[in-house]
């Protein structure tokens, strides 16, 4: 995903305070209940977006929301953020720090879309074989969708593996149609 250049700034800045003052996990965990908070209140999301209510005063309803509920450092970040008038980005700076984390701890992103379920054994030996391909470790989620007829499609990264029986079914008709 793209993140707007803010999302991009605020999250390095986030992250080289959390490596300096050792809270790295605690912040990642707090910029993670954050994004979810936001994602299920539309309320809160509209509040952070909205030019007509003050910093202050979502300052004050932020503060009262999660009081006690953030490190300090997460907590002082969140306020800087509204201050600055970047609260309707909070959801993607959370989303970008996350991303930043997992990097930083030298761990990759996969996602598998197959047919059917894969089962844990087959799941471990694809992890294990990009982990051997990628020398990183490897966060595989997998999502099931019977669109895809059969075989896996895989997103590791930027790059996208179709090995799916309408993926092939798509590129011979693309191929006879041309």
């Amino acid at each position: 995903m793209n993140y707007p250049r803010v999302a991009s700034r605020y999250s390095k800045a986030l992250l080289d305070l959390a490596i300096q003052s050792n809270t790295l996990d605690q912040v990642s965990a707090d910029a993670t209940a954050l994004r979810g908070t936001i994602a299920s209140s539309r309320e809160l999301e509209l509040l952070l977006k909205s030019p007509i209510v003050k910093a202050d005063k979502k300052q004050a309803i932020l503060k009262e929301i999660f009081a006690g509920k953030f490190s300090s450092l997460f907590e002082e970040f969140v306020m800087l953020l509204t201050k600055n008038g970047r609260e309707g980005n909070l959801s993607a700076i959370c989303e970008k720090f996350e991303k930043d984390v997992l990097a930083h701890k030298g761990i990759v992103e996969a996602h598998v879309v197959t047919a059917v379920a894969m089962s844990d054994a087959d799941k471990k030996k694809l992890s294990d074989k990009l982990k051997s391909q990628l020398g990183k470790e490897v966060l595989l989620t997998e999502r099931v969708d019977a669109s895809v007829v059969g075989g896996l499609k895989l997103h590791v990264d930027g790059y996208e593996i179709d090995n799916t029986i309408a993926g092939k079914l798509r590129a011979l008709s693309n191929a006879l149609l041309s």
